[in-house]
Formats: structure tokens, sequence, C-alpha cells
């Protein structure tokens, strides 16, 4: 993948005046260029089988432009934030901002939203300071090669002069993100649940009305830090249980039943993770319902493979 790298120096020559203004500084920024985006957004399609692909479309392109933020903190300014309508970007000739289309909070899972921006003096300034981030997608049309990135409000707009001239590329798909291992699997007629309200345990459970309930263990490795928003030195991963898929040996997609959390099962269920020098696997237990048949299952995260075995 080719990435378009702005000359920093030209950047905050060109920004001078909003800079005296903004107590952010443009430090880094990549920009890449998509003619198509998997959604992990989950509002229509299935994750592993038939995927959301947002299409550009002819005569435009994704740009996905990050950009890394210096912050001026001081004795009297301890917090930066800015709203995600105040950001936007000026393409040549025109009279308002474009707003992005989306972003991401995580690499390799596109959300549409906007970025905002926000970042906190640290306890031991000025010993140790923070960096402010936007990861954000826009549509732009194509023969556009330049534009003007705005961040902040009227009277302390920073205004930074972007080279668009990037070959287009592929974004880092969600399965180049992480590592997983099948470590068991098994078939259960129910599942007795127990939540806990108001101080009262509620128990339960679980039966399916076809078929069984399929256990999946898996153990997950982070390959990377994902969040956008990491700190120097900092890693992040994120992520749901409901982004993994079972598919069955006829090609079909499992329903999800839900992940274990202790005696309970949940559908939406986030799991999170950070290290300092080598990242921590995580032992997941999903269900789904199905039919336990011989041959090859394959293990989804969100749109990509990353796991098979075989059930003789």
């Amino acid at each position: 993948m080719k990435l378009a790298r702005l000359a920093l120096l030209a950047t905050a020559l060109a920004a001078a005046p909003a800079l005296a203004q903004s107590p952010l500084t443009p430090s880094t920024v990549t920009i890449q260029r998509y003619d198509e985006i998997t959604s992990a957004e989950g509002d229509s399609g299935i994750y592993c089988c038939a995927p959301h692909v947002l299409e550009s479309g002819t005569g435009a392109d994704f740009y996905h432009i990050r950009m890394v933020f210096d912050v001026a903190f001081s004795e009297t300014l301890d917090r930066v934030s800015i709203n995600s309508s105040d950001i936007d970007l000026m393409l040549p000739g025109a009279t308002e901002g474009l707003r992005p289309i989306g972003r991401y909070d995580h690499l390799g899972i596109f959300e549409f939203g906007s970025s905002s921006i926000f970042a906190r003096r640290p306890r031991d300034w000025p010993n140790e300071t923070e960096q402010a981030f936007i990861d954000a997608v826009w549509i732009i049309p194509e023969g556009v090669t330049t534009a003007t990135l705005q961040v902040g409000e009227e009277g302390q707009r920073l205004q930074i002069p972007l080279d668009l001239n990037a070959a287009p590329g592929q974004p880092i798909s969600p399965g180049q993100t992480l590592q997983v291992v099948v470590t068991g699997f098994g078939a259960e007629a129910q599942l007795a649940v127990n939540d806990r309200h108001n101080g009262q345990d509620v128990t339960g459970r679980v039966v399916p009305r076809a078929g069984q309930a399929l256990r999946l263990d898996l153990t997950v490795t982070p390959l990377m830090s994902t969040a956008t928003d990491a700190q120097a030195g900092e890693n992040q991963f994120f992520m749901y249980a409901d982004y993994f898929s079972l598919v069955g040996p006829d090609g079909m997609p499992m329903p999800f039943m839900g992940y274990q959390t202790g005696s309970g099962l949940r559908q939406r269920w986030s799991i999170s993770s950070s290290w300092d020098s080598a990242p921590r696997p995580s032992d997941m237990t999903l269900y789904y319902m199905g039919t336990p048949v011989t041959g090859t299952y394959t293990v989804y995260f969100l749109q990509d493979a990353v796991a098979q075995f075989n059930l003789q």
C-alpha cells in the first residue's frame, strides 16, 4: 500500500497564522486512498458471508486521513476538546467544508460517524504530554489533488493543506490484526444461565428450538495495537464477541447465541486488552445454534476467515 505523507515543515509554515490561536500543531499525517471499504457497522448484511461493502462510486474515491497533533498544554490549558462538527475538509473552489462519512477507532474496523478530538494534560506534565488524533474517511471527487483540513472553531481554526496524490490501496483487513486458535468444540442440548439484578440471582436456560448449542472455544491474540488514539508506547486492542462467526461444512453461517461470561450469555460483549512488551491472549467461549455434522468448520473475524477445524 502506498502512502502519501506531507512535508511537515511546509505544513507548519502554511498554517502559521492559525497556529498562534490553536493549541494543536500537526506532527504527522498519512493519507490513503481506497475504492472500496467493508463496513463493520453491523446494521446490514452478515459479517462473514454477506459483508456490507461500501463503494466510493464512479468519479470519486475514499480518502482515509490520519493526523497526529502535538498539544500545547500549559498551566491554564489542561484539556482540548473539538467537536466533530468543527472538523471538515475544504476542497478547492468549495464554499463549505466537507464532513467525513466515517472513521477508524480501531485499525481494520470502519464505522460510520465523524471524528472528534479530545486530549487531557497528563498528571506528570510537563515531564510527559499527550497527543491528539484524527482518523477519518472522506469521499472526494476524482481529479482533486489538494484540500485543506480545518480543525477547530472560528477564531481558533487550524488550517492544514493536504496533498491528495495517493495511489489507490487497500485498507488493513481485520484478520491481519489478530491470531485465532480453536481450542475446543462441543454440542449441548441447552445452556443454564444465571443473571443478577438488584442483588438477586435470576436463573434460567437457553434452549435451541432447532439443532443444539455449539460451543466454540478460542484463544485470540492481538498481533498489533489497533487503537487509533493510542499514545506513543501504548498498546491497545478492542473487539466485540459477535465479530466472530462460525460457518459449517455446508458453507452457511450459524446463528450466534452469545459469549459466555461467568454463568451468563451475552450477544454483545466487548473484549479489550492492553500490554507493554507483548500482547496477552484472551480465552473465549462462544455459542452458536446448529447441528454438529462431520466436515470442515471455518471461523471468521468480521469478513476474514481466521481459523478452520475438522469434526470427524
